[in-house]
């Protein structure tokens, strides 16, 4: 007769990651890093879907889902496909939640609206992304904090 207690239950979630499925997320999330420093986008997402894919479900219960959406997010916003990246800029801002916001991911969904001409949306985003990191933050993107300025007085 079969032991039934080595079957493992179907509604027990996984609380950590196996050191496995942290080898090949790493692995995985280093490759779509060098396809972004690369400026092979396309590749890069890819290689950080490999690794969303390794993350067991519920996903959004992940610290890793937020920064390897925010990764993807990334690569789509640097091939001006704003709409896909607002998408996982979302949730990967939903899985930090409040209490962790990510002034990065609030910058680049800030952007993205910005693209979609979708100000109200920009200036809530640049302007949060703002009161968390400062004006350094924008160091490098001068039209997005001009475009602040002239919505909110800093």
């Amino acid at each position: 007769m079969a032991n039934v207690m080595t079957n493992k239950p179907k509604d027990v979630l996984q609380e950590e990651l196996t050191s496995v499925q942290q080898v090949q997320i790493d692995e995985y999330a280093g490759k779509g890093n060098d396809e972004m420093d690369n400026e092979n986008y396309v590749h890069a997402i890819g290689w950080f879907n490999k690794a969303l894919d390794i993350i067991p479900v519920p996903k959004e219960n992940w610290e890793a889902t937020g920064w390897l959406s925010a990764a993807v997010g990334d690569a789509y916003f640097n091939l001006g496909n704003y709409d896909k990246a607002i998408r996982y800029f979302e949730k990967s801002k939903s899985v930090y939640g409040d209490e962790e916001r990510n002034p990065f991911v609030l910058l680049r969904l800030g952007q993205c609206y910005f693209h979609l001409s979708r100000e109200e949306q920009a200036k809530e985003c640049l302007l949060d992304a703002y009161m968390l990191e400062g004006k350094e933050l924008f160091d490098s993107e001068k039209v997005y904090f001009d475009f602040l300025c002239s919505k909110v007085l800093l």
